[in-house]
């Protein structure tokens, strides 16, 4: 894992289930989540195009909600920032040689110039992770800490790095889930990072993730973040989470966002959700997206496109009763993150889950395009 040191820079409302994230105050996992989870992974660019750098968001996770779902959950939202070009462009073919001496014949054409470096996953971004710097961290135990990052891992899953699917180095974060489980696991960054130095509250990011078998669930997470609410919102003082999730479409993955706000008397804990018709493809794909929690602004991205799959100004389209739809999706000052794969209800088949090259930056980052 790299951290530059740069500048300070859904609930678901489904069949009335609500699914979030069970946290504690310190922002680690409190218990087992009783709904939401996430886990993401960046994707690398090829040597002539340019590698992305994501912003993450911060906070420390919230109180159990009163929803059905009992956790704080987390929408996630990104635009498209620039990428910055990384990679070196292919050397100019050499110039013919230049005609022999009397009696020698022209010289041949030169070669082609070799390309630049390979393009650098990370770049200067705040937070970047390839899972390649943990020389003997195989499979990953609950409560284990390696690098920035401290697991949570229930009966039901396993949790590792290996190489058997790899979007650049020689290991990703690879997450099972057994069919008919309701568990997951997670790997949380929290602490003395740089990307959470100022508390952002406009974070963008981007992760790399294969799937594969592509189980489906009423509710599984890839990726969050957590943090008290923005200051100059009216949830000052709770907690608030955006979260990168996946809700189905007659039992396909399909992208989406989850919120949660922490419960406070008489109000109660908002779960809220809205979901994407882009389904989740047995395959690599690259998910970036932003995350403005003054602006109340989600936006996600697949694979480049200029298009976000998904967006959200305010609010969503569905919340857990009694909180009303259109109440405002209130973000986090983000002190926390965490990427891996948690389902809150029992899985109908297995899921695979293979994370890698997680940016996240409070400047623009976007996806190589495919």
């Amino acid at each position: 894992m790299r951290s530059s040191v740069r500048g300070k820079s859904i609930g678901l409302l489904l069949g009335g289930a609500a699914l979030l994230c069970n946290c504690g105050s310190d922002g680690t996992p409190a218990t087992t989540p009783a709904t939401g989870g996430t886990a993401a992974g960046s994707a690398g660019s090829s040597a002539t195009s340019g590698s992305n750098a994501g912003g993450a968001t911060s906070g420390a996770a919230g109180s159990a909600g009163s929803s059905t779902g009992g956790a704080t959950a987390g929408a996630s939202s990104g635009s498209g920032g620039s990428a910055a070009a990384v990679g070196g462009a292919a050397g100019a073919t050499g110039a013919a040689g230049s005609s022999a001496g009397a009696g020698g014949s022209a010289g041949s054409a030169g070669s082609a110039g070799s390309g630049g470096a390979s393009a650098d996953v990370c770049g200067a971004a705040l937070f970047c992770e390839k899972f390649d710097d943990y020389a003997g961290v195989t499979a990953i135990a609950d409560k284990q800490k390696f690098g920035p990052w401290h697991a949570t891992l229930n009966t039901g899953a396993t949790m590792q790095l290996d190489g058997m699917h790899v979007k650049s180095g020689a290991s990703a974060l690879h997450v099972h889930i057994d069919n008919a489980a309701t568990a997951g696991g997670r790997l949380f960054s929290d602490g003395a990072q740089p990307i959470f130095a100022d508390k952002p509250t406009h974070l963008y990011g981007r992760m790399m993730m294969y799937i594969d078998p592509n189980g489906s669930s009423v509710h599984w997470t890839f990726f969050g973040v957590n943090g008290l609410a923005d200051p100059s919102s009216p949830a000052v003082g709770r907690n608030a989470s955006y979260i990168l999730s996946s809700l189905p479409k007659q039992n396909v993955n399909t992208y989406s966002f989850v919120y949660g706000l922490s419960a406070k008397d008489p109000e109660p804990y908002h779960d809220c959700s809205q979901q994407s018709s882009t389904p989740m493809p047995s395959t690599w794909a690259c998910i970036s997206f932003e995350m403005d929690s003054v602006a109340r602004k989600l936006r996600m991205y697949k694979d480049g496109a200029t298009d976000p799959m998904l967006s959200i100004d305010d609010h969503g389209k569905n919340c857990v009763q009694p909180t009303p739809v259109t109440d405002p999706w209130y973000g986090p000052a983000v002190t926390q993150l965490y990427v891996g794969a948690w389902s809150f209800h029992a899985m109908n088949a297995p899921l695979d889950v293979w994370l890698d090259d997680v940016v996240v930056d409070t400047k623009p980052v976007t996806c190589p395009l495919p």
